[in-house]
Order: structure tokens, then C-alpha cells, then sequence
């Protein structure tokens, strides 16, 4: 923390420092850099962009039912936004030491959209009780911070046991919020596949079998949405892997399969064809999806990779 400058402002250094050690965080010293982060020469902004405490700040904020002193909210909300969307501009020369120049231009902004979100998912509610809430939702998720909150709340949401077993949307909005955050946020990407990861191979043993795979295929249609947003080789790979595993219902492989051919166009990158290819030639996956001739999407494929690719 010496090194970038937080040694002069001792307080702020020691509220951080008492809720890190605990991993928790307290109205006390949140209050304590409110009023370092509020004033004329606050600390240095990356003594606040610490993982540790920004995790807490965002499981504080965008968990169900957590609870946060009424009177403190704001503060919590404040020191994440301001986290989030303040950048100290380079120093120039003849300058003093020590001088920061700030910029808050996204300040009062993102502040507003993480209010919003805040309140929205603090409280416990079903996809048809978010209709009301969804331009809001979409509106807010272009700020990045607000974008890694929702992550958390639909994580939160969504690995509830019960969850699947009393939904009736055929796509949950909680999941069709991920899929705007894809669109918006690249960074974000590998976030949210591995939220679809845990919950493609999480047990649902309550749900009938062909509702286990209907679920399945839509968590498979949200990583192939991520694929198309360019998550291409990680979305890509982890299928492969489930293919090679065995552990995957083979009709689930051949979905995926159908739904990626139907999405994507050459040129292919190399590291894709290697990957993709073998899952698009074996018979089990995609025999019965060829037809006589090299005219159906499965044969093409493998025709121009053949052609382009020659060291497959």
C-alpha cells in the first residue's frame, strides 16, 4: 500500500486492512473510507480496486437478502462506483508530487445504475415478476461493474435448489439477462461460462429425465449465444472435453453441434477446426444429421476443412 501512495492517508489504510483480514465488512470502517473517498485529496483509487474488497462490495450489493444498514447503503454504493468509474489522470510535468488529477465524468452514473440494480435484485422474486424490471435491467447492464453484480445475483438465483424444479419458462429471464451481458461485456465472458459450466453439470435428480435434457439444451443454446458474443475456443473446448469424458448424453453433443454449424462461418480459425472437427465427423454425433451428397451443413463443414485446413 506504500507504494502507491496510501501511506499518507493511515485511516483509510487501516479500515481496508481490518475488513480484509476478516473477510467481511463493516459500517464502521466503510464509513471511514466514505469519508476518505468524499473528500478534497482522497487516497489513491487502487487502494479500493483490492479483489478482496471489491468481492464483498458486490456480494453486499447484488446478493438476495442481504441486509445492509439503511443508514450505511449509500456509502457501500458509493465506494463500489467510484471504484468502478473513477481514473486518476498521468501527472504532468511541473507538476508537484503527489498531485492527482481525477476524473468522475461516469461517477454520478454508475452510482444511479448500481441504486437501481441494487434494488432490484435484493429482493427475492420469480422471472414473471422481473417483466416490470427488465428495461431497467438492460439499460443498467452497459456499466461493467453493474454487469459482474448481475453475474452474482443470477449465480445466487439460479443454484438455489428448488430453482429449476419451479420454473416454467422454457429460458429463464434470470439467464436471459446473461445473455445481454455477453453482448455488452467480452471481459465478462469467462464469468459467465463458468456460471453455464456448474450448472450444466450440476445434478437436477428432482426433474424428470427429458426435462433434465430440455434444460440442458437451454444452457447449451446460452453457451452457443456466448460463442457467437466470440467465447468461440472456450465454449468450444469445454464441449469437446464432455465428449471426451463420455459423460454427456450424445444427443446433447449433437444439439450443440447442429446449433454451432447453424451460427458460425468461415474462415475458421485454426485452434476451432481442431477442436469442432472431430465431434463434427464422428458418426455417433452427426450421422444421422447427413444426407446423401456433400449438401447438408455437417458434410460442408468437413468438405472445407478438408480443403483449408491441411495439416488436420
Amino acid at each position: 500500500m506504500a507504494l502507491n501512495g496510501s501511506s499518507r492517508h493511515p485511516q483509510a489504510c487501516e479500515a481496508l486492512t481490518s475488513m480484509l483480514s476478516r473477510n467481511t465488512l463493516n459500517p464502521a470502517d466503510i464509513t471511514v473510507l466514505y469519508r476518505n473517498y468524499t473528500s478534497p485529496e482522497p487516497p489513491p483509487i487502487d487502494l479500493i480496486r483490492n479483489p478482496q474488497f471489491l468481492e464483498l462490495l458486490v456480494d453486499s450489493l447484488f446478493k438476495v437478502g442481504v441486509k445492509i444498514n439503511q443508514e450505511h447503503k449509500s456509502k457501500y454504493i458509493y465506494l463500489l462506483g467510484y471504484a468502478a468509474s473513477v481514473c486518476e489522470i498521468p501527472t504532468k510535468k511541473g507538476q508537484p508530487k503527489g498531485h492527482r488529477v481525477l476524473n468522475k465524468d461516469e461517477l454520478k452514473a454508475t452510482i444511479i445504475a448500481i441504486e437501481k440494480v441494487h434494488a432490484i435484485c435484493n429482493v427475492s422474486r420469480g422471472s414473471s415478476e422481473l417483466i416490470a424490471d427488465i428495461s431497467t435491467l438492460y439499460s443498467c447492464i452497459r456499466f461493467p461493474v453493474v454487469g459482474v453484480g448481475v453475474i452474482r445475483w443470477v449465480e445466487n438465483t439460479v443454484t438455489e435448489p428448488s430453482y429449476f424444479k419451479l420454473c416454467t419458462e422454457s429460458c429463464p429471464l434470470h439467464l436471459a439477462l446473461l445473455d445481454e451481458v455477453a453482448c455488452v461485456h467480452a471481459s465478462l465472458h469467462d464469468q459467465i461460462l463458468r456460471l453455464l459450466v456448474r450448472l450444466f453439470e450440476s445434478k437436477q435428480d428432482e426433474l424428470e429425465i427429458l426435462v433434465q435434457l430440455e434444460l440442458k439444451k437451454m444452457l447449451l443454446d446460452r453457451m452457443v449465444n456466448l460463442l457467437a458474443r466470440g467465447c468461440v475456443v472456450p465454449v468450444v473446448k469445454y464441449i469437446s472435453q464432455c465428449c471426451t469424458r463420455g459423460d454427456t448424453d450424445i444427443s446433447l453433443i449433437r444439439y450443440f453441434v447442429t446449433e454451432v454449424l447453424e451460427t458460425v462461418t468461415h474462415p475458421y480459425s485454426s485452434e476451432f477446426v481442431q477442436l469442432f472437427l472431430p465431434m463434427v465427423e464422428n458418426e455417433e454425433i452427426t450421422g444421422s444429421m447427413r444426407g446423401e451428397g456433400d449438401n447438408d451443413p455437417v458434410s460442408e463443414f468437413i468438405v472445407h476443412c478438408k480443403a483449408h485446413y491441411t495439416t488436420l
